[in-house]
Protein backbone atom coordinates (compact mmCIF):
# COMPACT_ATOMS: atom_id res chain seq x y z
CA UNK A 1 0.00 0.00 0.00
CA UNK A 2 1.36 3.58 -1.09
CA UNK A 3 2.38 6.03 2.02
CA UNK A 4 0.48 9.02 2.48
CA UNK A 5 1.23 12.19 3.36
CA UNK A 6 -1.05 15.05 4.70
CA UNK A 7 -0.75 18.39 3.23
CA UNK A 8 -2.32 21.42 5.47
CA UNK A 9 -2.63 24.99 4.01
CA UNK A 10 -3.94 28.25 5.23
CA UNK A 11 -4.40 28.86 0.81
CA UNK A 12 -6.11 27.10 -1.71
CA UNK A 13 -4.34 25.83 -4.65
CA UNK A 14 -6.64 26.89 -7.25
CA UNK A 15 -7.43 29.27 -9.11
CA UNK A 16 -2.89 29.41 -9.15
CA UNK A 17 -2.56 33.10 -10.08
CA UNK A 18 -0.59 33.29 -6.87
CA UNK A 19 3.42 32.19 -6.49
CA UNK A 20 2.94 30.22 -3.18
CA UNK A 21 -0.39 28.39 -4.64
CA UNK A 22 2.32 27.73 -7.84
CA UNK A 23 5.19 26.55 -5.16
CA UNK A 24 2.59 24.36 -2.97
CA UNK A 25 1.05 22.78 -6.15
CA UNK A 26 4.76 22.12 -7.57
CA UNK A 27 5.71 20.15 -4.20
CA UNK A 28 2.37 18.10 -3.83
CA UNK A 29 3.01 17.16 -7.89
CA UNK A 30 6.38 15.77 -7.40
CA UNK A 31 5.17 13.80 -4.02
CA UNK A 32 2.08 12.62 -6.26
CA UNK A 33 5.29 11.68 -8.96
CA UNK A 34 6.70 9.72 -6.51
CA UNK A 35 4.04 7.50 -5.66
CA UNK A 36 2.65 9.00 -2.29
CA UNK A 37 -0.95 9.41 -1.76
CA UNK A 38 -1.58 12.71 -1.23
CA UNK A 39 -4.45 14.01 0.88
CA UNK A 40 -5.15 18.10 1.26
CA UNK A 41 -6.69 19.95 4.48
CA UNK A 42 -7.78 23.46 3.95
CA UNK A 43 -6.95 25.70 6.98
CA UNK A 44 -8.33 29.15 5.78
CA UNK A 45 -11.70 30.17 5.82
CA UNK A 46 -13.22 30.11 2.33
CA UNK A 47 -16.76 28.28 2.42
CA UNK A 48 -16.09 26.84 -0.76
CA UNK A 49 -12.90 25.34 -2.66
CA UNK A 50 -12.77 25.41 -6.34
CA UNK A 51 -13.50 21.59 -7.80
CA UNK A 52 -10.00 21.49 -9.19
CA UNK A 53 -8.76 20.27 -5.97
CA UNK A 54 -10.88 17.19 -5.95
CA UNK A 55 -9.46 16.54 -9.48
CA UNK A 56 -5.50 16.84 -8.79
CA UNK A 57 -4.89 15.51 -5.66
CA UNK A 58 -5.20 11.45 -5.35
CA UNK A 59 -5.78 11.09 -1.85
CA UNK A 60 -9.08 12.53 -0.55
CA UNK A 61 -9.89 16.59 0.24
CA UNK A 62 -11.03 16.88 3.75
CA UNK A 63 -13.85 18.39 4.77
CA UNK A 64 -13.23 22.16 5.73
CA UNK A 65 -16.18 23.83 6.44
CA UNK A 66 -16.57 24.70 9.95
CA UNK A 67 -19.69 26.78 9.68
CA UNK A 68 -22.04 24.15 11.09
CA UNK A 69 -18.99 22.89 13.31
CA UNK A 70 -19.48 26.00 16.15
CA UNK A 71 -18.26 24.50 19.72
CA UNK A 72 -20.35 24.42 22.50
CA UNK A 73 -20.50 23.91 26.49
CA UNK A 74 -22.47 21.34 25.96
CA UNK A 75 -21.32 19.47 23.16
CA UNK A 76 -17.53 19.92 23.03
CA UNK A 77 -17.15 21.42 27.03
CA UNK A 78 -13.09 20.71 26.33
CA UNK A 79 -12.56 22.29 23.15
CA UNK A 80 -14.67 24.75 24.43
CA UNK A 81 -12.45 26.04 27.60
CA UNK A 82 -9.22 25.52 25.11
CA UNK A 83 -10.50 28.20 22.98
CA UNK A 84 -11.79 30.71 25.65
CA UNK A 85 -8.15 29.66 27.27
CA UNK A 86 -6.35 30.59 23.80
CA UNK A 87 -7.93 34.07 23.56
CA UNK A 88 -7.21 35.22 26.59
CA UNK A 89 -3.48 34.26 25.76
CA UNK A 90 -3.62 35.88 22.25
CA UNK A 91 -4.63 39.22 23.92
CA UNK A 92 -2.42 38.78 26.97
CA UNK A 93 0.63 38.44 24.26
CA UNK A 94 -0.48 41.59 22.39
CA UNK A 95 -0.25 43.13 25.97
CA UNK A 96 3.24 41.54 26.41
CA UNK A 97 4.29 42.84 22.96
CA UNK A 98 3.78 45.71 23.36
CA UNK A 99 5.17 46.01 26.99
CA UNK A 100 8.57 44.27 25.86
CA UNK A 101 8.96 45.43 21.76
CA UNK A 102 7.14 48.73 21.87
CA UNK A 103 3.66 49.78 20.04
CA UNK A 104 4.75 49.02 16.64
CA UNK A 105 5.10 44.47 17.70
CA UNK A 106 2.02 45.09 19.47
CA UNK A 107 0.06 46.51 16.50
CA UNK A 108 1.42 44.70 13.40
CA UNK A 109 3.05 41.55 15.02
CA UNK A 110 0.71 38.27 15.36
CA UNK A 111 1.00 36.15 18.16
CA UNK A 112 0.78 32.55 17.58
CA UNK A 113 -2.44 32.25 19.59
CA UNK A 114 -3.86 33.70 16.86
CA UNK A 115 -3.75 31.33 14.27
CA UNK A 116 -5.20 29.03 16.82
CA UNK A 117 -8.50 27.82 15.71
CA UNK A 118 -10.16 25.16 18.06
CA UNK A 119 -13.03 24.09 15.42
CA UNK A 120 -10.94 23.74 12.56
CA UNK A 121 -8.44 21.66 14.99
CA UNK A 122 -11.45 19.59 16.55
CA UNK A 123 -12.89 19.08 12.87
CA UNK A 124 -9.07 17.65 11.52
CA UNK A 125 -9.13 15.31 14.86
CA UNK A 126 -12.21 13.55 14.30
CA UNK A 127 -11.82 13.05 10.27
CA UNK A 128 -8.11 11.39 10.73
CA UNK A 129 -9.73 8.61 12.69
CA UNK A 130 -7.05 5.42 11.58
CA UNK A 131 -5.71 7.28 8.67
CA UNK A 132 -1.92 7.32 9.25
CA UNK A 133 0.77 9.48 7.39
CA UNK A 134 4.59 9.39 6.73
CA UNK A 135 4.43 13.32 6.96
CA UNK A 136 2.71 15.73 7.68
CA UNK A 137 3.46 18.93 5.52
CA UNK A 138 2.33 22.20 7.11
CA UNK A 139 2.31 25.60 4.94
CA UNK A 140 3.75 28.53 6.99
CA UNK A 141 4.87 28.63 10.71
CA UNK A 142 2.21 29.58 12.38
CA UNK A 143 -0.06 26.61 11.54
CA UNK A 144 2.52 24.47 13.04
CA UNK A 145 0.11 23.85 16.12
CA UNK A 146 -2.05 21.46 13.48
CA UNK A 147 1.10 18.60 14.74
CA UNK A 148 -0.23 18.22 18.01
CA UNK A 149 -2.67 15.67 16.12
CA UNK A 150 0.23 12.98 15.05
CA UNK A 151 2.18 10.61 16.45
CA UNK A 152 5.81 10.89 17.42
CA UNK A 153 6.73 8.72 14.45
CA UNK A 154 4.78 10.70 11.24
CA UNK A 155 7.83 13.39 9.87
CA UNK A 156 6.24 17.23 10.45
CA UNK A 157 7.40 19.08 7.80
CA UNK A 158 7.18 23.23 7.89
CA UNK A 159 6.98 24.89 5.04
CA UNK A 160 7.72 28.62 6.02
CA UNK A 161 7.80 30.45 2.29
CA UNK A 162 8.89 33.60 4.00
CA UNK A 163 10.93 34.09 7.26
CA UNK A 164 8.60 36.36 9.53
CA UNK A 165 10.73 37.73 12.61
CA UNK A 166 9.64 41.35 12.72
CA UNK A 167 8.45 41.13 8.51
CA UNK A 168 6.26 44.10 9.20
CA UNK A 169 9.59 46.36 9.41
CA UNK A 170 10.34 46.06 6.27
CA UNK A 171 7.50 48.26 5.46
CA UNK A 172 7.40 50.61 8.25
CA UNK A 173 11.29 51.35 7.45
CA UNK A 174 10.65 52.38 4.20
CA UNK A 175 7.56 54.61 5.44
CA UNK A 176 5.35 52.02 4.61
CA UNK A 177 1.92 50.41 5.85
CA UNK A 178 2.73 46.95 6.41
CA UNK A 179 0.62 44.58 4.20
CA UNK A 180 -1.63 42.22 6.38
CA UNK A 181 0.03 39.08 6.30
CA UNK A 182 2.37 37.17 8.47
CA UNK A 183 4.55 38.55 11.06
CA UNK A 184 5.73 37.50 14.30
CA UNK A 185 8.12 38.19 17.07
CA UNK A 186 11.66 35.99 16.66
CA UNK A 187 10.44 33.86 19.83
CA UNK A 188 7.11 32.87 18.53
CA UNK A 189 8.56 32.22 15.20
CA UNK A 190 10.61 29.97 16.85
CA UNK A 191 8.27 28.20 18.96
CA UNK A 192 6.62 27.55 16.31
CA UNK A 193 9.09 25.83 14.00
CA UNK A 194 10.50 23.80 16.89
CA UNK A 195 7.36 21.50 16.61
CA UNK A 196 9.04 20.45 13.25
CA UNK A 197 11.48 17.84 12.41
CA UNK A 198 12.23 19.48 9.12
CA UNK A 199 12.12 23.05 8.23
CA UNK A 200 12.16 24.50 4.49
CA UNK A 201 13.33 27.51 3.60
CA UNK A 202 12.98 29.44 0.49
CA UNK A 203 16.39 30.95 0.36
CA UNK A 204 19.92 30.47 1.43
CA UNK A 205 19.68 33.68 3.63
CA UNK A 206 16.88 32.55 5.35
CA UNK A 207 17.90 29.46 5.58
CA UNK A 208 20.70 30.67 8.53
CA UNK A 209 18.04 33.07 10.23
CA UNK A 210 15.97 29.48 10.69
CA UNK A 211 19.66 27.74 11.78
CA UNK A 212 20.16 30.45 13.92
CA UNK A 213 17.40 29.55 16.24
CA UNK A 214 18.21 25.90 17.44
CA UNK A 215 21.85 25.09 19.31
CA UNK A 216 21.55 21.46 17.40
CA UNK A 217 20.08 19.09 15.15
CA UNK A 218 16.79 18.66 16.87
CA UNK A 219 15.43 20.39 13.60
CA UNK A 220 16.40 19.94 10.39
CA UNK A 221 17.10 23.25 8.13
CA UNK A 222 16.77 22.88 4.33
CA UNK A 223 16.80 25.10 1.46
CA UNK A 224 13.67 24.62 -0.86
CA UNK A 225 13.59 27.17 -3.69
CA UNK A 226 10.67 26.86 -6.28
CA UNK A 227 10.11 23.59 -7.50
CA UNK A 228 10.36 24.37 -10.91
CA UNK A 229 12.59 22.37 -14.11
CA UNK A 230 13.54 24.28 -16.86
CA UNK A 231 10.23 23.38 -19.55
CA UNK A 232 10.56 26.18 -22.47
CA UNK A 233 7.35 27.93 -23.82
CA UNK A 234 8.08 29.68 -26.95
CA UNK A 235 5.55 32.42 -27.87
CA UNK A 236 2.81 32.48 -29.78
CA UNK A 237 3.17 35.58 -31.58
CA UNK A 238 5.90 37.96 -33.09
CA UNK A 239 4.01 41.23 -31.79
CA UNK A 240 6.73 43.03 -29.12
CA UNK A 241 4.62 41.83 -25.92
CA UNK A 242 5.95 42.79 -22.34
CA UNK A 243 3.96 40.58 -19.72
CA UNK A 244 3.55 41.12 -16.22
CA UNK A 245 1.51 37.90 -13.71
CA UNK A 246 0.79 39.06 -10.23
CA UNK A 247 -2.06 38.77 -7.54
CA UNK A 248 -4.20 41.70 -6.15
CA UNK A 249 -1.91 42.46 -3.41
CA UNK A 250 -1.08 45.40 -2.79
CA UNK A 251 2.63 44.70 -3.36
CA UNK A 252 1.92 43.76 -6.71
CA UNK A 253 -0.11 46.93 -7.30
CA UNK A 254 2.61 49.38 -6.13
CA UNK A 255 5.11 47.55 -8.20
CA UNK A 256 2.62 47.83 -11.48
CA UNK A 257 1.28 51.95 -10.81
CA UNK A 258 5.56 52.25 -10.58
CA UNK A 259 6.36 50.43 -14.10
CA UNK A 260 3.15 52.45 -15.07
CA UNK A 261 4.51 55.48 -14.21
CA UNK A 262 8.17 55.28 -14.41
CA UNK A 263 8.72 52.81 -17.04
CA UNK A 264 5.80 51.83 -19.62
CA UNK A 265 4.86 56.09 -20.17
CA UNK A 266 8.23 56.67 -21.87
CA UNK A 267 9.15 53.15 -23.23
CA UNK A 268 5.37 53.30 -25.11
CA UNK A 269 7.13 55.91 -27.47
CA UNK A 270 10.37 54.28 -28.65
CA UNK A 271 8.16 51.79 -30.57
CA UNK A 272 4.05 51.98 -31.67
CA UNK A 273 4.11 48.45 -31.73
CA UNK A 274 5.39 47.33 -28.00
CA UNK A 275 2.26 46.10 -26.07
CA UNK A 276 2.04 45.67 -22.57
CA UNK A 277 -0.54 42.37 -21.07
CA UNK A 278 -1.10 42.47 -17.64
CA UNK A 279 -2.43 38.48 -16.31
CA UNK A 280 -3.94 37.32 -13.39
CA UNK A 281 -6.17 38.73 -10.32
CA UNK A 282 -4.32 41.85 -10.56
CA UNK A 283 -6.59 42.67 -13.38
CA UNK A 284 -9.54 42.97 -10.96
CA UNK A 285 -7.93 46.27 -9.29
CA UNK A 286 -7.03 47.82 -12.49
CA UNK A 287 -9.11 50.12 -14.73
CA UNK A 288 -10.66 48.60 -17.97
CA UNK A 289 -8.42 51.43 -20.57
CA UNK A 290 -5.63 52.59 -18.71
CA UNK A 291 -3.97 53.15 -22.27
CA UNK A 292 -4.74 51.68 -25.94
CA UNK A 293 -1.57 49.41 -25.82
CA UNK A 294 -2.63 48.41 -22.42
CA UNK A 295 -4.70 44.61 -22.47
CA UNK A 296 -5.99 42.83 -19.43
CA UNK A 297 -5.83 39.22 -19.78
CA UNK A 298 -7.11 38.89 -16.50
CA UNK A 299 -7.31 35.24 -14.66
CA UNK A 300 -6.17 31.97 -17.24
CA UNK A 301 -6.69 28.35 -16.53
CA UNK A 302 -2.88 27.16 -17.33
CA UNK A 303 0.02 29.35 -17.15
CA UNK A 304 0.99 28.33 -20.51
CA UNK A 305 -1.79 30.42 -21.84
CA UNK A 306 0.60 33.36 -20.67
CA UNK A 307 3.92 32.45 -20.94
CA UNK A 308 3.05 31.96 -24.90
CA UNK A 309 2.11 35.73 -24.85
CA UNK A 310 5.55 37.18 -25.17
CA UNK A 311 9.13 36.58 -24.60
CA UNK A 312 10.04 39.49 -21.64
CA UNK A 313 8.12 39.09 -18.57
CA UNK A 314 8.89 41.93 -15.58
CA UNK A 315 8.53 41.88 -12.13
CA UNK A 316 8.22 45.15 -10.80
CA UNK A 317 8.01 44.60 -6.72
CA UNK A 318 9.28 47.81 -5.23
CA UNK A 319 9.40 45.58 -1.33
CA UNK A 320 9.39 42.31 -0.22
CA UNK A 321 10.33 39.22 1.26
CA UNK A 322 11.15 35.50 0.17
CA UNK A 323 11.76 34.05 -2.93
CA UNK A 324 9.32 35.88 -5.79
CA UNK A 325 7.94 32.63 -7.72
CA UNK A 326 6.73 34.42 -10.30
CA UNK A 327 10.13 35.33 -11.93
CA UNK A 328 11.56 32.27 -11.09
CA UNK A 329 8.61 30.64 -13.15
CA UNK A 330 9.38 33.19 -16.08
CA UNK A 331 13.20 32.00 -16.04
CA UNK A 332 11.99 28.48 -15.53
CA UNK A 333 9.95 28.71 -18.94
CA UNK A 334 12.70 30.57 -21.22
CA UNK A 335 11.54 34.28 -20.76
CA UNK A 336 13.84 36.89 -20.33
CA UNK A 337 12.66 38.78 -16.88
CA UNK A 338 13.69 41.93 -16.25
CA UNK A 339 13.17 42.91 -12.50
CA UNK A 340 13.50 45.30 -9.43
CA UNK A 341 15.73 44.54 -6.32
CA UNK A 342 12.53 43.30 -4.49
CA UNK A 343 11.27 40.83 -7.51
CA UNK A 344 14.68 39.45 -7.78
CA UNK A 345 15.60 38.55 -4.05
CA UNK A 346 16.72 34.63 -3.67
CA UNK A 347 17.81 34.68 -7.08
CA UNK A 348 21.11 37.14 -7.53
CA UNK A 349 22.70 34.11 -9.37
CA UNK A 350 20.75 34.26 -12.18
CA UNK A 351 21.70 38.21 -12.77
CA UNK A 352 23.10 38.02 -16.40
CA UNK A 353 21.28 34.75 -16.98
CA UNK A 354 18.41 35.62 -18.42
CA UNK A 355 17.27 38.31 -15.73
CA UNK A 356 18.19 41.92 -15.35
CA UNK A 357 17.98 43.37 -12.14
CA UNK A 358 17.47 47.31 -11.46
CA UNK A 359 15.51 50.21 -10.23
CA UNK A 360 16.63 52.64 -12.39
CA UNK A 361 13.49 53.45 -14.26
CA UNK A 362 16.41 54.43 -17.51
CA UNK A 363 17.81 51.10 -17.15
CA UNK A 364 14.56 48.97 -17.70
CA UNK A 365 13.59 51.25 -20.85
CA UNK A 366 17.38 50.39 -22.41
CA UNK A 367 17.54 46.82 -21.67
CA UNK A 368 13.24 46.47 -23.03
CA UNK A 369 14.37 48.57 -26.23
CA UNK A 370 17.85 46.47 -26.76
CA UNK A 371 15.81 42.87 -26.57
CA UNK A 372 13.11 44.28 -28.84
CA UNK A 373 15.91 45.41 -31.07
CA UNK A 374 17.74 41.89 -31.34
CA UNK A 375 15.89 39.40 -29.56
CA UNK A 376 18.15 36.95 -30.66
CA UNK A 377 21.33 38.26 -29.25
CA UNK A 378 19.96 38.25 -25.63
CA UNK A 379 18.06 34.92 -25.43
CA UNK A 380 22.07 33.12 -25.29
CA UNK A 381 21.88 34.46 -22.24
CA UNK A 382 18.97 32.05 -21.35
CA UNK A 383 20.55 29.23 -22.26
CA UNK A 384 22.97 29.64 -19.16
CA UNK A 385 19.80 30.36 -17.42
CA UNK A 386 18.72 26.98 -18.75
CA UNK A 387 21.75 25.22 -16.75
CA UNK A 388 21.44 26.95 -13.72
CA UNK A 389 17.57 26.06 -13.75
CA UNK A 390 18.20 22.57 -13.89
CA UNK A 391 20.97 22.25 -11.21
CA UNK A 392 18.81 23.89 -8.82
CA UNK A 393 15.92 21.65 -9.62
CA UNK A 394 17.86 18.74 -8.66
CA UNK A 395 19.11 20.24 -5.09
CA UNK A 396 15.29 20.75 -4.72
CA UNK A 397 14.54 17.09 -5.50
CA UNK A 398 17.31 16.11 -3.02
CA UNK A 399 15.61 17.79 -0.33
CA UNK A 400 12.74 16.56 -0.55
CA UNK A 401 14.30 12.75 -0.40
CA UNK A 402 16.42 13.91 2.58
CA UNK A 403 13.23 15.14 4.01
CA UNK A 404 11.05 12.14 3.83
CA UNK A 405 13.96 10.17 4.86
CA UNK A 406 12.86 8.36 9.05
Amino acid sequence: MAEKILIISPVPLFPGHAGNRERIRAICSELMKRGYVVDFFYAGFDSVLDENHVSFFNGDVLKHNVDSYKLSWTGNPVQRISEIINGFKDKAHKWLRHLLDGPDSAKFNKSIYQYRNSSKLLLLKNQLGDKTYKAVIVNYAPYSFYFDLFPAKTIRIVDTHDRLTDRFKLFSESNQSPVDWHSLRYRDEKRALSKADVVWAITHNENQHFKNMFDDDHVKVFTLTHLKPFEKVTAETTGKNIVMIGSGNRLNIEGLDWFMEQVWQKLKHYDDDLRFIIAGSICKVMEESVDDRVHLFGLFDSPREVYSLGDVFINPMQSGTGLKIKTVEALSQGKFVISTTAGATGLYEMIGNGLICSDEPSVWIEQIVAFFRDPNQKKKELESAEQLISEVYRKNLDVISKSLED
